[in-house]
C-alpha cells in the first residue's frame, strides 16, 4: 500500500469513526425525547431548554474561539429570519403570552404564518421581525425562547448578520455539534413547524 493510499485510508477510518460517534450522540437523544411521551408540554420545554443551556455552557467552557462570541442584547437581526420550532416550544410561549397578559401583534402574527422557510424573505420588511422583538431590539421571552435561538451565536461582526445587506456566507458562527445535534433530534421526535404558525395553534389550543 502507497504513503497516499495508507492516507486515504486513515482518514476514511477516522471519519467512520467520527460518524458513528455522532451518530451515536443524535441516538440517544432521539431515544430520551421519545420517552417523554407521556410528560406534560411544559416540563418538555422547559427542560430540553434547560439541558441545551447547560450543555453550551459546557462546550463554551472547554472549546476554542467561544471568547469570540459577539451575540448581545439588542443584536437582533437573527431575529427576522424564519425559525423552526417544536409543538412543546410553542406551548410555553402561548403560556408566557398568558400569564403576562402580553399583547401581540395577532394581525402580522397571521401574516407571518402563511410563509414558508423557502418564502420567509418575501415578506415586508416591517413583517419579517420575530412577535416577541421587543422596541429596545430585546427578546421579551428570553427565558423562554426556542433552543434554535439559543444555539445561534456568531463570531463576526453582528452588522454582517443583516440578511438585506450582506451574504449569508460572511456570517461566522460557533457550533456545538452536540447542541445541533440535540435539537435536530428534537425536531424530527416532537415535529417542526416555522413559529408563527406553530404559536397560532397553541394560542388557540385550550
Amino acid at each position: 500500500m502507497t504513503d497516499d493510499s495508507k492516507s486515504a485510508a486513515n482518514r476514511a477510518a477516522r471519519n467512520e469513526k467520527k460518524e458513528a460517534y455522532l451518530r451515536a450522540i443524535y441516538d440517544r437523544y432521539t431515544t430520551e425525547f421519545r420517552a417523554t411521551g407521556d410528560q406534560d408540554l411544559l416540563s418538555v420545554a422547559r427542560n430540553t431548554h434547560m439541558a441545551m443551556d447547560e450543555l453550551l455552557q459546557r462546550d463554551r467552557a472547554k472549546n476554542p474561539g467561544s471568547e469570540n462570541i459577539q451575540c448581545g442584547k439588542g443584536c437582533n437581526h437573527c431575529c427576522r429570519e424564519a425559525v423552526e420550532i417544536w409543538p412543546q416550544e410553542a406551548a410555553l410561549l402561548a403560556g408566557v403570552v398568558r400569564d403576562t397578559g402580553m399583547m401581540l401583534d395577532m394581525a402580522r402574527l397571521e401574516r407571518q404564518s402563511r410563509f414558508t422557510v423557502d418564502t420567509w424573505r418575501q415578506q415586508p420588511m416591517t413583517d419579517k421581525a420575530c412577535l416577541f422583538l421587543g422596541s429596545d431590539g430585546a427578546c421579551t421571552v428570553y427565558e423562554s425562547r426556542p433552543n434554535a435561538c439559543r444555539k445561534l451565536l456568531v463570531v463576526t461582526d453582528p452588522a454582517l448578520c443583516d440578511a438585506e445587506q450582506s451574504k449569508p456566507d460572511s456570517v461566522g458562527r460557533w457550533f456545538s455539534w452536540e447542541a445541533e445535534l440535540m435539537e435536530s433530534a428534537a425536531l424530527e421526535v416532537f415535529g417542526a413547524a416555522l413559529m408563527p404558525g406553530a404559536l397560532l395553534a397553541a394560542l388557540h389550543a385550550k
